[in-house]
């Protein structure tokens, strides 16, 4: 059971997103307006929308990874974009197709908070009168595994409770087939139908259910799914782009492409960072980019959007972003793009979403040429944080950081050059493959963006230590030889932040691990303990070469 809630619900909220789609969590925001356009321009964002996540795991049979291990149902037809609606999410994007017949119905995705798009589909058989739409109660579609190995067949059901709201049986799911529109048949203001995924066991008995959702309806998209591609035989150049981006809140850099054709401009990092090209109009020296690009799909469909803030605000006194041209000023001397502005307004890349909402937006453009990877001092980890809300069940706590791919000045870096030392104490901590299983080696310097998807996840790792004061990070960047390193940056576990200034010389384990070979606990008091208590202990430590270290720890 090592992690097991945690693997469902990281592998839950990332599935749906391809690469393109900015990882930022949608979330209302509304901040007061602005006295000038310089405050405006730290302080813009959109308007209020609601967003809510509220992503619910009901398995009564222990929970499940959140891939299909093995797809069932191979679909027929031609796909077409659809939206799916339910009671906890609307414009999800799934694609839906008829078999050539019209006697059979594909769906991409019946869950996709649990499945990668694609990854299941479902199949249902039209009704001979063509009202209606049924999922065979004996077609699964996935087997998916337990982190203890066990595996099960999965089926879409409608689960029929008792009063108390407790799953009494489980029967085919059927939905209304209206037209090219599918839906369950309920009172949508006030449903009782319950829909979800219930595993069999090795007798051919339902065993559980899952991701139980109420309003369960589909509906074919309308707007445009149509990427911008380049021309035949385009050529792009390998660029810089530099901008603010909101979820961030700091100077971001990233690396993409550029391609001009006469007077049309491309580039493929100017969605707030997406991947997905858009395309501009060059007149004279300035580039023109019109929103409603289509970038493609992950939680959602999204569109490329720009927009402007002047000041003018809502009924509550909140900013109000108004759709608008984006602008680039093109420099031919030094073959740079820079963002437009003007003293009454300042202009923003957005996304939006489907819905018509906005997602993400950036500002503060800066295209240039990349002139290729130099030696630079990596910029600190941030946004450090230790969290014991898996102690008590894995003995581990959950080290959570941000490394960005910048230098101290938010120039780009080459992520395949960047790694990084975690410290624990100040002192650089070594990953055995006896406590860290799938590690072959013991690892000190650690690549950036690793993730072995079970102790190590990119972003987060987990510390199997009983007793430490604090946990820090410090970058590595190795360049033609030359390897330079950021501050180490620390966290305790009461969230306070230490840096401490980087070495002028290459730490290694060998020479900053010490073995330890005494450990004594004593409480406030100086009192000498068995084992830690909550509260603050004092701990004594005693190393290999004789050294003593006494540190305090809280334990909770």
């Amino acid at each position: 059971m090592k992690k097991l809630l945690l693997l469902v619900a990281a592998a839950t909220l990332t599935l749906g997103a391809t690469a393109s789609t900015p990882q930022v969590a949608l979330q209302a925001q509304k901040t007061p307006a602005p006295s000038n356009v310089l405050e405006l321009r730290q302080n813009i964002v959109e308007k209020n929308f609601d967003a809510t996540n509220l992503f619910r795991n009901e398995n009564s049979a222990g929970a499940l990874r959140a891939k299909a291990a093995t797809a069932f149902v191979t679909p027929e037809g031609t796909p077409k974009p659809y939206v799916l609606n339910d009671k906890y999410y609307s414009e999800v994007p799934v694609s839906v197709s008829m078999s050539d017949d019209g006697t059979k119905v594909f769906f991409s995705n019946l869950f996709p908070y649990k499945f990668a798009d694609e990854v299941a589909w479902a199949q249902a058989n039209v009704s001979e009168d063509g009202k209606s739409i049924t999922f065979p109660i004996d077609l699964p579609i996935a087997e998916l595994t337990t982190s203890s190995g066990q595996t099960y067949l999965v089926y879409p059901v409608e689960m029929l409770t008792d009063e108390a709201g407790y799953v009494k049986s489980i029967k085919e799911l059927v939905l209304v087939k209206d037209g090219d529109r599918y839906y369950i048949d309920d009172d949508f203001e006030h449903p009782t139908r319950y829909i979800g995924l219930a595993p069999k066991g090795e007798n051919g008995e339902y065993i559980g259910h899952f991701d139980s959702t109420q309003k369960l309806a589909f509906y074919p998209y309308e707007g445009s799914v149509d990427l911008v591609e380049l021309p035949e035989g385009a050529e792009p150049t390998v660029c810089s782009y530099y901008f603010n981006l909101s979820s961030e809140g700091t100077y971001t850099g990233k690396q993409g492409l550029v391609y001009t054709d006469g007077n049309d401009v491309y580039m493929n990092m100017l969605a707030a960072g997406m991947e997905a090209w858009v395309k501009g109009t060059k007149e004279g020296n300035t580039v023109t980019f019109k929103g409603g690009q289509y970038l493609g799909k992950g939680e959602y469909y999204f569109y490329f959007q720009p927009f402007f803030a002047d000041g003018t605000l809502d009924e509550e006194g909140y900013l109000i972003p108004q759709p608008g041209d984006y602008k680039m000023i093109y420099d031919p001397e030094t073959d740079t793009y820079t963002a437009y502005s003007d003293k009454d307004n300042y202009y923003f890349v957005g996304v939006y979403i489907s819905s018509g909402k906005r997602y993400e937006y950036a500002y503060n453009y800066v295209v240039e040429p990349f002139t290729g990877y130099k030696p630079a001092i990596p910029a600190d980890a941030r946004d450090l944080e230790i969290s014991d809300m898996y102690y008590a069940y894995y003995g581990a706590y959950l080290f959570f950081y941000k490394i960005d791919p910048l230098d101290v000045d938010g120039k780009t870096l080459n992520p395949e050059f960047l790694s990084y030392y975690i410290y624990v104490d100040d002192e650089i901590y070594s990953f055995s493959p006896e406590v860290y299983t799938r590690l072959t080696e013991k690892m000190e310097l650690i690549p950036y963006g690793f993730a072995e998807e079970w102790d190590f996840w990119g972003d987060y790792c987990y510390l199997y230590e009983n007793l430490f004061e604090k946990v820090g990070i410090q970058t590595v960047y190795t360049v033609d030889g030359t390897t330079t390193y950021s501050n180490v940056v620390s966290v305790d576990l009461e969230g306070n932040t230490y840096t401490m200034p980087a070495p002028q010389w290459e730490p290694t384990g060998l020479n900053n691990v010490k073995t330890v070979t005494c450990v004594e606990i004593y409480d406030a008091q100086g009192r000498k303990l068995e084992t830690a208590q909550p509260g603050v202990n004092v701990v004594k430590m005693v190393a290999a070469d004789g050294s003593v270290k006494t540190v305090k720890m809280y334990k909770k």
